[in-house]
């Protein structure tokens, strides 16, 4: 478990030049929509806020790349591969502060932006019948940030993918890798497609949903199948020790 830890505290000190620069930009981009909310019109500011969102992914991206790119260029893979720990915990520490890192300047962001935009958000809920306003509202943003939050363990552990294949060859690795990126998305949806019909006998998830009527309000219960959710889950956490393995495996040092 120490071997563990301070494998993990070695890529978080990897990340301190990121998390710091990422951070500061992310403070003073929000300060500097802050200072603009009473000049600029009502919920520009607000829909601004969250631009950064978009780029963190990116950044998955470049970290999940640079993950095992970096142990291979200053030889430090030799150092990885005899230690006596396991691929999966070596790829842990990997992809740990990582997602760590994704999920806390991300929930961070979203919250600090619905703190200093609660004049704005109160005046759009009064523009339409209370629950239905919050309970969608509330709902909506529940779901979008879950799927962002997949969607950026999904491009973190592919991409890792991608350069671990492409270091069983000598040549052109990061066309290799690039062509890898692309077949793997193509190859999870048709794997997936196949697993929804293995999970379909799971509960649906039951989601109220408030719609305005002459009459009222009216309230329409919908069902979100939780097939997708736990396919999602099986094949990230496939991917994770596919990784490990090859991680493990006699790959080209």
């Amino acid at each position: 478990m120490k071997s563990l830890i301070s494998l993990i505290k070695k890529e978080v000190r990897q990340l301190n030049i990121l998390i710091i620069v990422s951070t500061l930009i992310i403070a003073a981009w929000e300060w500097f929509l802050i200072t603009r909310t009473e000049n600029w019109p009502q919920g520009l500011s607000f829909g601004l806020g969250f631009i950064p969102l978009f780029f963190l992914p990116l950044i998955m991206l470049f970290l999940a790349y640079n993950s095992y790119r970096s142990e291979w260029g200053a030889n430090t893979i030799y150092l990885l591969k005899i230690l006596p720990r396991r691929g999966y915990e070596i790829n842990f520490a990997k992809v740990f502060p990582a997602f760590a890192y994704y999920l806390i300047l991300s929930g961070a962001l979203i919250l600090v932006n619905l703190y200093f935009h609660q004049g704005f958000l109160e005046q759009a809920f009064r523009q339409v019948p209370e629950m239905l306003g919050r309970e969608v509202f509330s709902e909506f943003l529940l779901l979008a940030y879950l799927s962002y939050l997949i969607t950026g363990i999904q491009i973190y552990l592919i991409t890792q993918f991608s350069y671990l294949v492409a270091t069983f060859f000598n040549r052109f690795r990061l066309l290799i890798s690039i062509l890898v990126f692309i077949l793997s998305h193509y190859l999870i949806l048709r794997i997936g497609g196949f697993l929804n019909y293995l999970f379909n006998w799971l509960p649906d998830f039951p989601l109220s949903i408030f719609t305005e009527t002459p009459a009222g309000v009216s309230e329409t219960t919908i069902y979100i199948g939780s097939a997708p959710f736990m396919v999602i889950a099986v094949i990230m956490i496939g991917l994770f020790f596919l990784n490990s393995r090859l991680l493990a495996s006699d790959v080209d040092v």
